[in-house]
């Protein structure tokens, strides 16, 4: 179970094996520890250091979003995890193992994003635009299949330049179904300059919670990535594989609650560097990105959730560096 603790006020206690939530000093709820996966604060509050060494007992995840909607820390237990696989995802840096994985998450998103714009188009009449974009990724699709495994600092720049470019056409169509009102020019990155911004970037700071737990899980070092170059403070093997799942767990979700009207421009505010949305929004991005965390899709000859698919995706990393099976990225064809 994910436990969302959102607002001000509130905060977390332990009684025995329990977690208590209280707000302005009132009990409000209690849970398990044993049923908790994680927890994710996204408002103002206290945590008790008796919790924390609850939570730490259980491996239970701590994580927190802020009102931009950035990941600004995770408290975990300490990594109890042997060396082994680190070691593997630090010599793979140097062989073509790396290569390969900064490419399988890119071949995942664009098909994962092929599949966002196939989708959209099958759901209209007017679907020329659509169609003409996804054939576009599958042009991008074919320039990375020419790509020999190499180590991923000498595959780099060509993997991210065929990458950008696919979200350059990618983000087209996602715009072309979207109404005038909401001034969608494609993505502005970490700093929201409009409300459809806004809540992708909500969304996806939700599913990162996801990732950091499945690579936590795996054994792996969240800062080593394979795609992502290396860089201080910057989990780059965190934003390599959630590449994989934007499209499905987020883009979707997002164009559903615009599409049907479930917010609307004025639930959003300019502070003149980002646009920031209300309480009521950042609740239902929360509320819709967990539903589809914990929706099932087939996978794997099995009826999966995202959420665990995501945890499946770190241990599968974690077998490939080990030389123990063949990794591929997650997408779907619709």
């Amino acid at each position: 179970m994910k436990l969302v603790i959102d607002g001000f006020g509130k905060s977390v206690a332990k009684r025995d094996n329990q977690v208590v939530i209280k707000e302005n000093g009132k009990e409000k709820g209690y849970f398990l520890a044993k049923d908790i996966s994680q927890i994710l604060l996204t408002g103002k509050g206290s945590i008790t250091f008796d919790a924390l060494s609850l939570l730490a007992e259980h491996d239970i995840d701590c994580v927190s979003i802020d009102w931009r909607g950035y990941v600004d820390y995770r408290l975990s237990a300490p990594d109890r995890k042997n060396a082994i696989v680190k070691k593997e995802q630090y010599f793979s840096l140097m062989d073509s193992r790396s290569g390969y994985l900064a490419k399988a998450f890119i071949i995942a998103k664009i098909e994962n994003q092929k599949a966002v714009l196939g989708t959209l188009a099958k759901s209209r009449e007017d679907n020329d635009f659509l169609l003409n974009q996804r054939d576009k990724l599958s042009d991008s699709l074919e320039k990375l299949s020419k790509i020999y495994n190499k180590t991923s600092d000498n595959l780099r720049n060509r993997i991210m330049g065929i990458e950008g470019q696919a979200s350059v056409e990618y983000w087209a169509g996602f715009s072309d179904v979207l109404d005038e009102k909401w001034d969608f020019r494609g993505r502005s990155g970490r700093d929201a300059q409009d409300p459809v911004n806004s809540l992708l970037n909500y969304g996806y700071a939700v599913v990162e919670s996801e990732i950091w737990k499945s690579i936590y899980l795996a054994g792996l070092d969240p800062y080593c990535g394979f795609l992502h170059s290396e860089r201080y403070g910057r989990a780059s093997l965190v934003f390599d594989l959630i590449e994989e799942f934007r499209q499905q767990i987020v883009d979707k979700t997002i164009l559903s609650i615009v599409n049907k009207n479930q917010v609307n421009p004025d639930d959003f505010e300019d502070n003149g560097n980002i646009i920031l949305m209300n309480d009521k929004s950042r609740r239902l991005v929360i509320a819709k990105i967990m539903d589809k965390l914990n929706s099932k899709v087939e996978f794997n000859g099995n009826k999966m959730s995202y959420s665990d698919i995501i945890m499946y995706q770190g241990r599968l990393i974690s077998k490939f560096l080990t030389h123990e099976a063949q990794y591929t990225g997650f997408f779907r064809r619709w």
